[in-house]
């Protein structure tokens, strides 16, 4: 695919009735996406699914390629706008520093993860497709600053003496774990069985024990020894 400077994806419906369509067409195509991947995906099926005439995709789409990224873009916005929600809740109050970071990366480990099957396709063609790759970057960029923005509120309580650093590198962590997880699946670096709630949870702490050090266990008392 090359279609950076081409006309828009999608041709926008005026009407109700033809923006319904649209919507069924994109529904239909994203889940057989999840399905089948790029290569098994034809306008044929998504007509089928979507109860809409081939004739009728063609007049918004100009092509197979045009809808399959305008569904990877709809697709990517949405969950930009999820971590964006995530981000207004940076500020919630009655949380310690640490339960707040965890809090965050947890929430956006999520994002990704529930997203999965969607994230799969793409990641596995973007390395075949230069305009995949390019928005695939693109998009993760968006995510790494609302990351940053969302950990920036709370640099004043980090240990590390270049947050902007840190917090780019704490992302860098985040996000390619996980991709790793998306694309090759939970066993292959390891065999030991983690699950997705675990591995999350231990990104969260990892990231709060790099941005304001680790936490302090309460010692543990002696036992006394009986006489």
């Amino acid at each position: 695919m090359d279609m950076a400077s081409q006309e828009p994806l999608i041709r926008p419906p005026l009407q109700r009735r033809s923006q319904e369509s649209l919507g069924r067409v994109m529904q239909a195509g994203l889940e057989l996406l999840k399905e089948v991947g790029v290569d098994g995906f034809t306008l044929q099926e998504v007509s089928r699914r979507a109860g809409v005439s081939i004739g009728s995709i063609y007049a918004r789409a100009a092509s197979k390629d045009a809808l399959i990224l305008a569904i990877y873009d709809q697709t990517m916005e949405e969950m930009v706008q999820e971590e964006e929600r995530i981000k207004r809740d940076a500020t919630r109050e009655g949380l310690a520093v640490r339960e707040l970071l965890e809090m965050l990366v947890t929430d956006m480990a999520h994002v990704m993860l529930d997203n999965a099957p969607f994230l799969r396709v793409f990641m596995r063609q973007a390395p075949f497709d230069s305009e995949i790759w390019r928005r695939g970057a693109k998009h993760s960029q968006v995510f790494a600053d609302v990351f940053e923005q969302s950990l920036l509120l709370h640099a004043a309580e980090f240990s590390h003496p270049n947050p902007e650093l840190a917090i780019d590198v704490a992302y860098r962590f985040v996000y390619c774990t996980l991709a790793r997880r998306i694309t090759h699946g939970p066993v292959f670096e390891s065999a030991r069985p983690v699950s997705d709630i675990e591995l999350v949870h231990e990104l969260g702490r990892a990231v709060a024990d790099y941005l304001v050090g680790p936490e302090i266990a309460a010692p543990k008392r002696a036992r006394r020894r009986k006489a």
